[in-house]
């Protein structure tokens, strides 16, 4: 409930669902099986890979910064949210898995 004071049958004092995460999920799962599959995935991918998680990621980032910090180079980074895009791919996905199935 939103207000735990309010009304527990009255319908705007509950959240709704929402099925993207569900959806991201599964087109993770796909992605993930078919790049393991491929032995497309490069040893310092950190997503779609079992066993790399973002602290790695960040591990690896902050290692990397400090290296080239320490011998008096400027660190650029640009960092981009491909959130959208991947939500777009796993629509074509799964119209083409519902394409093969049926």
């Amino acid at each position: 409930m939103k207000n735990k004071a309010g009304d527990v049958s009255h319908l705007n004092n509950y959240r709704a669902i929402a099925l993207s995460p569900v959806l991201s999920k599964l087109f993770e799962c796909v992605l993930e099986k078919f790049l393991s599959s491929q032995n497309i995935v490069d040893n310092h991918q950190f997503g779609f890979k079992r066993g790399h998680s973002t602290s790695l990621c960040t591990n690896a980032l902050k290692q990397t910064v400090d290296y080239y910090i320490s011998r008096g180079s400027y660190v650029f980074a640009c960092f981009v949210d491909f959130q959208h895009w991947f939500l777009v791919q796993a629509l074509v996905v799964l119209l083409e898995l519902s394409v093969l199935i049926f």
